[in-house]
């Protein structure tokens, strides 16, 4: 894992990224304004909040920030993926959410910044601005619109930070893995790349062994094919009565 990515408005400036990746500079207003807080803010608007937070890429792997800290920004993610989790005093990880693109992360920021104990990480190259939160709460006055959709995602995150927990509370291993690979598949390609089965052993809060004998047997039933740090869903049906057998729950 990557050192921590600055959290201030010097993050443009302030390049923790591997040399020869660009920085780039503020997109089209035209496609960001279809992402959630922005949808319904003018070209002029969304210019104004990119020019102290232009959009960068971020490597995978790269810390956002750690539980102990917590969110000091609004991060508004255009491309890639990010996970947020908590993590256990002896360093044991649990993933709460996996974030996909066009949508905010960080919401908690806007509430209080002493709101700590889940952590982010890059799981795919991505790119990001993190928006200053006097600004955005400034937004939020202007344009109650922000303010509302900024709760939806508050509470679509509470909704799936409680489905994570369900998850480990009744669901065992075999079910977490498959409910894991469902969610960070390709939705084109059904393939889940990038990460060492140390990576998705941390995800579904399980020893590697244990996740590597679970990949074992689906890929004996023929629901996967597993290659180096790449694993295609050939079965995806398989997967979901797994989930559903194991924990009862609609996938």
């Amino acid at each position: 894992m990557q050192g921590v990515l600055p959290t201030t408005h010097r993050l443009a400036a302030e390049d923790t990224r591997p040399a020869g990746t660009p920085l780039l500079g503020s997109p089209e207003p035209e496609p960001l304004r279809a992402m959630d807080i922005l949808a319904d803010l003018s070209d002029a608007e969304v210019e104004r909040l990119l020019e102290t937070s232009p959009m960068q890429t971020v490597p995978s792997g790269t810390l956002l920030y750690s539980p102990q800290d917590g969110p000091d920004m609004l991060f508004l993610l255009k491309s890639g993926r990010v996970e947020l989790y908590r993590e256990s005093p002896d360093g044991r990880r649990l993933t709460l959410v996996i974030v996909d693109e066009g949508t905010i992360f960080g919401e908690v920021s806007l509430v209080d910044h002493g709101l700590r104990g889940t952590g982010a990480v890059t799981i795919k190259d991505s790119v990001m601005c993190a928006l200053d939160t006097d600004d955005v709460r400034s937004l939020m006055l202007r344009h109650p619109t922000v303010a509302l959709r900024v709760i939806k995602v508050l509470g679509s995150r509470l909704q799936e930070a409680r489905d994570s927990l369900q998850d480990m509370a009744f669901n065992d291993v075999t079910g977490r893995v498959a409910g894991l690979l469902l969610r960070l598949a390709d939705e084109q390609t059904n393939v889940v790349e990038g990460f060492t089965h140390r990576d998705l052993a941390a995800m579904v809060g399980c020893l590697r062994e244990s996740l590597t004998t679970t990949l074992d047997r689906f890929k004996e039933s023929d629901a996967v094919s597993i290659g180096r740090k790449r694993i295609e869903i050939r079965d995806p049906s398989q997967l979901e009565a797994v989930v559903r057998q194991r924990s009862g729950v609609p996938v």
